[in-house]
């Protein structure tokens, strides 16, 4: 929202302290139109403040969302705004049996991690508009989506990408021994440990700037202050050069000094720019590091949060504190989700059922 916009909204806001007013009083009592009318227009103001707030690639997603939304609703030749249970349950089969569009046959099946996302995005966009939102509605839509996994499962089909592969530390050592003595490999190396250590995703290092590194005698101090989840992070320095982040930020911050990006763009002449990095280039990087290493798998920045959260926890890390270092909310579902596969070994009610040979 701009500032005019923001200054016209909240002029209308009641001062709390003031002395109450009969006159605005009976206003609400009474419910004029012009008293309506300027709480809508209030109301609107709040929605486009809330909106130009959203992290950016939040932003971009519901965007998306929204837009298959519409493609749905135009196929299905129904309101826009339809939010009952049958609009819903129909979003999820359009989905399943590849989205077919009035100018173009279906597609490929969603994935069922696509269709969860795409129902939020939707449930989203219909209740900023006002939509008549069956009670039942979302959770029918769900069921659905648990018909689609069954049946999936059922017929032994897998679709989407599945959870990320997590790396280990052997892993992140020879990714970061594999960046080339360059300004590029330089950033890559500091992008990777941060990364590791930090357990960051690829839009917290494409936000982050310089300023939010702090170099400590004892590692870096990382203030996380645009992404989805946000936070401050100690990363202590590492007996190993190759895996220290605070080693790897000063050698990329001897070649890029300044206040601008932290990290940024080099050119195939390893020339450094002044662009930062969007969160696709970020994962590019670290993609390519993976690659150079010649790992067995694809390797994304979700692999380098997730292998943080399992490789701490495997070596006896609080899972209190694993999750404030990565800025995972209380009880995350994601974070459970990691920690399980170190925990199916760990504590397997299996373990004791056993005789000797």
């Amino acid at each position: 929202m701009s500032d005019d916009h923001a200054h016209l909204a909240l002029r209308s806001t009641p001062d709390p302290t003031a002395p109450a007013d009969p006159t605005h009083t009976t206003d609400l009592v009474t419910g004029h139109d012009d008293l309506r009318a300027r709480l809508q227009a209030l109301d609107a103001a709040a929605d486009r403040y809330l909106e130009d707030g959203r992290v950016a690639g939040t932003r971009e997603a519901y965007a998306q969302d929204w837009a298959a939304w519409t493609d749905y609703t135009r196929w299905a030749a129904i309101p826009l705004l339809s939010a009952g249970r049958g609009a819903l349950v129909g979003f999820v089969l359009w989905l399943e049996n590849g989205a077919p569009r009035l100018d173009r046959p279906a597609g490929t099946p969603a994935a069922p991690a696509t269709i969860r996302r795409r129902i939020a995005g939707a449930l989203h966009g219909l209740r900023r508009f006002g939509a008549d939102l069956d009670p039942r509605g979302p959770e029918a839509a769900r069921e659905a989506l648990a018909v689609y996994r069954r049946r999936l499962a059922e017929d032994g089909i897998r679709r989407g990408r599945g959870q990320a592969v997590a790396v280990d530390l052997a892993a992140v050592l020879a990714m970061s021994k594999a960046c080339p003595d360059t300004n590029a490999g330089r950033r890559d190396r500091a992008m990777l440990t941060i990364g590791f250590y930090g357990a960051t995703r690829a839009s917290d290092q494409a936000h982050l700037r310089a300023g939010d590194v702090t170099v400590e005698q004892n590692g870096l101090v990382l203030d996380v202050r645009v992404g989805k989840t946000t936070g401050r992070s100690a990363l202590p320095r590492r007996r190993h050069p190759l895996l220290c982040p605070r080693t790897a930020w000063l050698a990329w911050r001897r070649v890029c000094a300044g206040s601008g990006p932290a990290f940024r763009r080099v050119d195939r002449h390893d020339v450094v720019g002044d662009r930062p990095l969007s969160p696709d280039a970020v994962t590019a990087v670290i993609s390519r590091a993976g690659e150079r290493a010649g790992l067995s798998h694809p390797v994304t920045c979700h692999s380098l949060r997730a292998g943080f959260a399992t490789e701490s926890y495997r070596a006896g890390a609080a899972l209190l504190d694993i999750a404030r270092q990565g800025r995972w909310a209380p009880g995350s579902q994601e974070l459970f989700r990691y920690i399980r596969t170190v925990d199916q070994w760990r504590t397997n009610a299996a373990d004791p059922l056993d005789l000797p040979p």
